[in-house]
């Protein structure tokens, strides 16, 4: 597959749009796809950092015709001088089979223009304040609501909402680490950037609590790196870091956070590290304070409001408190399990997702896969299958012109199986299993998708599809429903209709 990512860093907008869709890049890389990147040469742009990361990076001006010198962070531009900017960077053959838009000043007639370069568009998006023409939409926020979306989207797009599909690194796995009875080490980020020097602020607070070890993470592109020298000299409790290669090795250090409500709010959560929360723009407010109400963070918040003072006695109360700090590790530990990256990626890369009938040459997987701990602990028959009984079932099932059996494959292999055995009367019964490895992203839709359109076209007297469920088997009571089929007891029925246009 090829993927654009479409997003911007600049001193103004920072660097979370360009980070968060690297995390999703890498992903998307390792499963085979090829990605490049278009973004624009603005004063504190991330062009070579996304170079360095081995990926291909268009750039776009700084300035657009009638445009001023800096781009705000949630401005609307001028959709369609971007378009053409893109169009002068892009070849004249260029296609991919997805742009992924991060960016607050784009709409639906932007992703509409861009589709003369894509099949499918995705978004990603954290303030639900306009109109997408897209296929699928991230907001990977708490506070986010399918209600919110729901005059925003067209009617056949998906969207993936919540922390369950934060974009987090593979370093950001493994679960909450331990909270210290005592709080002696202090971890303060507020982005790349930090615009208004919330850091100088965080040090004055800091200042009168000598007791605490302080790692200071300013960001390669904050235009302040001169005075945070100067405002650390002198304090050997302090280390103050313009780059850090492991953000995450130095969290789990850390006994508490003091930070902004962007995407390092799902890192945070992730380790289970307690945090102080400020919001340094308006689109960080509402998770923020959907967390705090979680009891996921103290939020103290917008950076207006908050004095060094009160973030002085905010910081002594944290680092104070035991049970509060571990209160807060375990709920905010709670909301992010580190693979919403590979749940995005998976969704983006059922596009391409494919099935073709089993072969005898697939006995060895199909066995594995079948006796797999994970899929037997949900099967209707739990006890694993001998080899030799399997051998004769596959030999059978091959031959049988009532059963179709399909393998379904992405990019990068394998993903599960689907078999449907015709009943008679225009009905079929579908069972389907994930592979090791490939449960809990998304997978299992995209190949129930594809399987109503690939058993339409061979059994053209289809008429509906049946499927049992066990009643403890919440994940795939859900699946079924979530795909279209009539629930009535642990029985679903799916009743097939003209194929919808989707991606």
């Amino acid at each position: 597959m090829n993927i654009l990512f479409r997003a911007d860093a600049s001193l103004a907008i920072g660097s979370g749009h360009v980070m968060r869709c690297l995390t999703l890049a890498h992903v998307l890389a390792t499963a085979g796809a090829k990605v490049s990147f278009a973004c624009r040469a603005l004063p504190g742009n991330a062009l070579d950092l996304i170079a360095d990361q081995g990926f291909v990076v268009h750039a776009l001006p700084a300035v657009y015709p009638g445009e001023v010198a800096e781009v705000d962070i949630e401005a609307a531009l001028d959709w369609q001088a971007d378009i053409d900017a893109l169009r002068a960077v892009l070849s004249a053959q260029a296609q991919f089979d997805w742009v992924v838009v991060d960016h607050y000043g784009l709409d639906a007639h932007w992703q509409q223009a861009a589709r003369q370069y894509a099949q499918c568009i995705a978004v990603v998006d954290d303030l639900a304040n306009r109109g997408h023409a897209a296929d699928l939409l991230l907001d990977q926020n708490l506070s986010a609501l399918h209600a919110d979306y729901t005059r925003l989207l067209p009617n056949h797009a998906r969207a993936l909402l919540g922390p369950r599909y934060a974009l987090l690194r593979p370093a950001y796995r493994g679960g909450a680490t331990m909270v210290s009875p005592v709080a002696r080490r202090v971890v303060v980020s507020f982005g790349g950037v930090d615009a208004g020097g919330e850091t100088f602020k965080a040090m004055d607070a800091l200042a009168d609590l000598p007791d605490l070890e302080v790692d200071f993470v300013a960001g390669a592109a904050n235009p302040a790196w001169a005075g945070l020298v100067q405002k650390a000299e002198g304090k050997p409790q302090w280390r103050l870091h313009r780059h850090v290669a492991d953000f995450a090795s130095l969290m789990r250090q850390a006994d508490l956070f003091v930070g902004a409500g962007g995407g390092t709010s799902w890192e945070r959560a992730a380790l289970g590290l307690p945090t102080l929360c400020i919001a340094v723009a308006p689109n960080q407010v509402a998770n923020a304070e959907h967390m705090a109400a979680a009891g996921a963070q103290l939020y103290l918040g917008e950076a207006g409001q908050v004095t060094v003072a009160g973030l002085r006695e905010a910081i002594r109360l944290l680092a104070g408190n035991h049970g509060l700090r571990r209160s807060l590790s375990q709920r905010s530990g709670q909301l992010v399990d580190g693979l919403g990256a590979q749940r995005v990626a998976a969704a983006l890369l059922a596009q391409g997702l494919r099935l073709r009938p089993a072969t005898q040459d697939d006995a060895r997987l199909l066995h594995e896969g079948r006796n797999a701990e994970s899929v037997r602990r949900w099967s209707l028959q739990t006890a694993p299958i001998p080899w030799d009984r399997h051998l004769a079932w596959l030999a059978a099932s091959l031959l049988n012109p009532d059963r179709r059996l399909l393998v379904a494959e992405a990019s990068d292999g394998p993903v599960g199986v689907l078999r449907y055995d015709h009943t008679g009367a225009g009905r079929a019964e579908v069972s389907i299993y994930l592979l090791v490895g490939r449960e809990g992203l998304g997978w299992a839709r995209a190949m129930l998708q594809r399987g109503d359109q690939h058993i339409k076209q061979y059994w053209p007297d289809l008429l509906a599809i049946d499927a049992i469920v066990r009643p403890d088997n919440l994940a795939s009571l859900g699946l079924f429903r979530q795909a279209g089929y009539v629930q009535a007891d642990c029985h679903f029925v799916r009743h097939l209709e003209a194929d919808p246009t989707s991606c």
